[in-house]
């Protein structure tokens, strides 16, 4: 199993299109800050200035470039530096928008049209490779690694989303989810310094290692014989997995269990015990302690509560 596909099923990744505008200058908008979401903006024509909060120089958009906020950063995107900035709900209230259609708004200037979206992520389940992402996420239009298939995904997305076609939402997100995933590979190839985790997937016996580790969790892994997977002496493997990820071998492989047990309590009436097998855990007791530690909270506590919550 590739492991970054797993993680993103573990976060249950969802995209979700909320408009795309037509805009004209001068025009301004400033997107509110929100928890467990990552943002991403698409120049299908023109051009425009984003700033992200807590970035300390905004940043020029032209065609094809594609940004992904990743931690719901609150940010603001304007036609020219120095343009009038007003909250996106106020944008949306001034302008009617229905949720149909494209967002047009502006003063009549120069255009620029974006397609713009989320990605939600579980509010219960994280992971290393989420929290650790930069800031921004940029893919330049005229890059290398802007791959003709990923202009056409790109051209596909801003053509469903001005139709309203059956279907037209999901398409969205399956591409979207695309787009993330090259994203992340983009900002892995022109990365120049080491990035906790994401680093990882860059190193072929650690991704190897990440793969083995998601495939079969419940293994008796030690750190020895995950080093023996890609020939490597147990010291140095810890060093350098450590090194890409923040996190000890074992740690990993502890979290990844818990991990796939908490969606098993959600998704399946297995018994705790079964479960507790099912991840690695000898003994309901110790999967227990386990489970407290990472999520706060007992596994049948967990399953009651978040089964309401779902509910």
């Amino acid at each position: 199993m590739d492991a970054l596909t797993d993680i993103l099923n573990t976060l249950k990744l969802k995209s979700s299109l909320y408009f795309r505008t037509e805009l004209t200058a001068p025009w301004g908008v400033a997107v509110p800050a929100h928890g467990r979401v990552a943002r991403f903006h698409i120049v299908i024509r023109g051009q425009c200035w984003l700033n992200i909060e807590g970035q300390a120089e905004p940043m020029l958009m032209s065609n094809g470039d594609l940004v992904v906020i990743p931690h719901g950063a609150g940010h603001v995107i304007t036609d020219a530096e120095g343009s009038e900035v007003k909250p996106l709900a106020e944008v949306l209230n001034e302008v009617s928008y229905s949720g149909t259609g494209p967002l047009v708004y502006g003063g009549g200037g120069a255009g620029c049209c974006l397609v713009c979206g989320e990605f939600a992520f579980d509010e219960v389940n994280s992971h290393p490779l989420l929290d650790n992402l930069p800031a921004r996420l940029f893919v330049k239009g005229d890059e290398s690694y802007n791959t003709t298939w990923l202009d056409s995904a790109i051209g596909f997305i801003a053509h469903e989303a001005a139709s309203s076609k059956a279907g037209a939402n999901a398409i969205i997100d399956r591409l979207s989810e695309i787009i993330l995933i090259q994203v992340i590979r983009a900002t892995l190839a022109q990365a120049t310094e080491q990035i906790p985790f994401l680093s990882a997937f860059h190193d072929d016996k650690i991704n190897s290692v990440l793969s083995h580790i998601h495939q079969d969790p419940a293994a008796d892994w030690n750190v020895e014989r995950l080093g023996q997977l890609v020939n490597m002496s147990r010291t140095a493997f810890s060093n350098r997995f450590a090194s890409l990820t923040k996190m000890t071998p074992l740690q990993y492989v502890i979290f990844v269990r818990l991990q796939k047990a908490s969606q098993l309590l959600l998704t399946t009436p297995q018994s705790l015990f079964s479960i507790a097998d099912s991840v690695g855990y000898q003994s309901e007791a110790a999967f227990s302690l386990a489970f407290k530690r990472q999520f706060g909270i007992r596994p049948g506590e967990y399953r009651k509560q978040q089964g309401q919550v779902a509910a």
